[in-house]
Protein backbone atom coordinates (compact mmCIF):
# COMPACT_ATOMS: atom_id res chain seq x y z
CA UNK A 1 0.00 0.00 0.00
CA UNK A 2 2.72 2.17 0.64
CA UNK A 3 3.61 1.82 -2.84
CA UNK A 4 0.51 3.40 -4.07
CA UNK A 5 0.24 5.94 -1.68
CA UNK A 6 3.98 7.04 -2.77
CA UNK A 7 2.53 6.98 -6.63
CA UNK A 8 -0.04 9.36 -5.39
CA UNK A 9 3.34 11.27 -4.12
CA UNK A 10 5.13 11.38 -6.99
CA UNK A 11 2.78 12.51 -9.36
CA UNK A 12 3.17 15.85 -6.76
CA UNK A 13 -0.48 16.29 -5.01
CA UNK A 14 -1.27 17.16 -1.85
CA UNK A 15 -4.62 17.87 -0.04
CA UNK A 16 -6.27 20.38 1.84
CA UNK A 17 -9.24 21.85 3.19
CA UNK A 18 -10.91 24.44 1.36
CA UNK A 19 -14.62 24.84 2.92
CA UNK A 20 -15.17 26.44 6.49
CA UNK A 21 -16.73 23.26 8.02
CA UNK A 22 -13.44 21.57 7.69
CA UNK A 23 -12.46 24.02 10.48
CA UNK A 24 -12.52 20.94 13.42
CA UNK A 25 -12.08 17.12 13.16
CA UNK A 26 -15.09 15.66 13.64
CA UNK A 27 -14.83 12.40 15.89
CA UNK A 28 -18.09 10.74 14.64
CA UNK A 29 -17.05 10.78 10.62
CA UNK A 30 -16.30 7.69 9.59
CA UNK A 31 -13.83 7.13 6.83
CA UNK A 32 -15.75 4.70 5.08
CA UNK A 33 -16.14 5.86 1.34
CA UNK A 34 -14.52 6.69 -1.90
CA UNK A 35 -12.08 9.45 -1.80
CA UNK A 36 -9.97 11.40 -4.32
CA UNK A 37 -6.32 13.21 -4.51
CA UNK A 38 -6.61 16.63 -4.18
CA UNK A 39 -3.50 18.08 -3.40
CA UNK A 40 0.28 17.34 -1.25
CA UNK A 41 1.11 19.74 1.18
CA UNK A 42 4.38 19.73 2.35
CA UNK A 43 4.32 21.61 6.58
CA UNK A 44 7.70 22.97 8.32
CA UNK A 45 8.34 20.95 11.24
CA UNK A 46 9.33 24.21 13.26
CA UNK A 47 6.43 26.71 12.87
CA UNK A 48 2.99 24.26 11.01
CA UNK A 49 3.08 26.83 8.26
CA UNK A 50 2.80 25.39 4.91
CA UNK A 51 6.11 25.16 2.85
CA UNK A 52 4.44 24.49 -0.78
CA UNK A 53 1.47 23.06 -1.92
CA UNK A 54 1.13 20.56 -4.95
CA UNK A 55 -2.55 20.41 -6.49
CA UNK A 56 -3.17 16.98 -8.63
CA UNK A 57 -3.28 17.02 -11.88
CA UNK A 58 -6.35 15.96 -14.19
CA UNK A 59 -5.14 12.53 -14.47
CA UNK A 60 -4.44 12.13 -11.01
CA UNK A 61 -7.35 13.06 -10.04
CA UNK A 62 -9.09 10.27 -11.99
CA UNK A 63 -7.30 8.07 -8.78
CA UNK A 64 -9.45 7.05 -6.30
CA UNK A 65 -9.18 5.21 -2.92
CA UNK A 66 -12.55 3.41 -1.45
CA UNK A 67 -12.50 2.74 2.21
CA UNK A 68 -14.64 -0.53 2.61
CA UNK A 69 -16.76 -1.07 5.81
CA UNK A 70 -15.26 -4.25 5.69
CA UNK A 71 -11.42 -3.03 6.34
CA UNK A 72 -10.13 -3.52 2.68
CA UNK A 73 -9.18 -0.77 0.51
CA UNK A 74 -9.51 -0.51 -3.18
CA UNK A 75 -7.17 1.89 -4.75
CA UNK A 76 -7.40 2.62 -8.07
CA UNK A 77 -4.05 4.87 -10.07
CA UNK A 78 -3.70 7.48 -12.17
CA UNK A 79 -0.32 9.01 -13.19
CA UNK A 80 1.00 10.79 -15.81
CA UNK A 81 4.20 9.42 -17.80
CA UNK A 82 5.17 10.04 -21.26
CA UNK A 83 2.56 8.01 -22.62
CA UNK A 84 0.01 10.53 -21.16
CA UNK A 85 -2.25 9.66 -18.29
CA UNK A 86 -1.52 6.06 -17.49
CA UNK A 87 -4.24 3.99 -15.83
CA UNK A 88 -2.12 1.83 -13.25
CA UNK A 89 -5.18 -0.09 -11.94
CA UNK A 90 -6.68 -1.55 -9.13
CA UNK A 91 -5.10 -3.05 -6.00
CA UNK A 92 -6.73 -3.98 -2.58
CA UNK A 93 -5.02 -3.81 1.09
CA UNK A 94 -6.72 -3.94 3.88
CA UNK A 95 -6.76 -1.16 6.58
CA UNK A 96 -7.56 -0.45 10.09
CA UNK A 97 -8.02 3.21 11.33
CA UNK A 98 -7.75 4.28 14.90
CA UNK A 99 -9.52 7.51 14.70
CA UNK A 100 -9.05 8.49 18.27
CA UNK A 101 -5.34 8.21 18.08
CA UNK A 102 -5.26 9.45 14.13
CA UNK A 103 -3.32 6.72 12.83
CA UNK A 104 -4.45 4.16 10.13
CA UNK A 105 -2.80 1.09 8.98
CA UNK A 106 -2.40 0.34 5.39
CA UNK A 107 -1.41 -3.34 4.26
CA UNK A 108 1.06 -2.97 7.68
CA UNK A 109 2.23 0.52 6.89
CA UNK A 110 1.24 2.46 9.97
CA UNK A 111 0.23 6.75 8.84
CA UNK A 112 -0.51 9.37 11.12
CA UNK A 113 -3.66 11.23 9.93
CA UNK A 114 -3.29 15.15 10.48
CA UNK A 115 -6.93 16.04 9.98
CA UNK A 116 -10.29 14.12 9.22
CA UNK A 117 -13.59 15.51 8.41
CA UNK A 118 -16.81 13.90 6.79
CA UNK A 119 -15.55 15.24 3.65
CA UNK A 120 -11.80 15.40 3.81
CA UNK A 121 -8.71 13.34 5.41
CA UNK A 122 -4.89 14.50 5.52
CA UNK A 123 -2.57 11.84 5.86
CA UNK A 124 1.01 12.01 7.20
CA UNK A 125 2.81 10.32 4.38
CA UNK A 126 6.45 11.32 4.27
CA UNK A 127 9.13 13.13 6.92
CA UNK A 128 12.13 14.40 5.91
CA UNK A 129 13.71 17.95 5.20
CA UNK A 130 11.22 19.98 3.25
CA UNK A 131 13.34 23.86 3.81
CA UNK A 132 16.51 24.48 4.91
CA UNK A 133 16.11 24.68 8.80
CA UNK A 134 17.05 21.46 10.05
CA UNK A 135 13.93 20.40 11.65
CA UNK A 136 11.79 17.38 10.48
CA UNK A 137 8.81 18.26 8.25
CA UNK A 138 6.12 16.61 6.73
CA UNK A 139 4.57 15.63 3.54
CA UNK A 140 0.36 15.05 3.59
CA UNK A 141 -1.56 13.70 0.67
CA UNK A 142 -5.13 15.44 1.01
CA UNK A 143 -7.89 13.57 -0.03
CA UNK A 144 -11.53 14.51 -0.45
CA UNK A 145 -15.15 12.96 -1.08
Amino acid sequence: MKKILFLAVSAAFVFSSCSNNDDDDDNSVNIVGVWKPSKTLKISGSNGNIISTEMASTCNQKSTYDFNANNQLTSHTFENDSNGCTDFGSQTAPYSYDMGNKKIVIDGDSYDVAKHTSNEIQIVIDYGQFNDDNIEDHMILVLTK
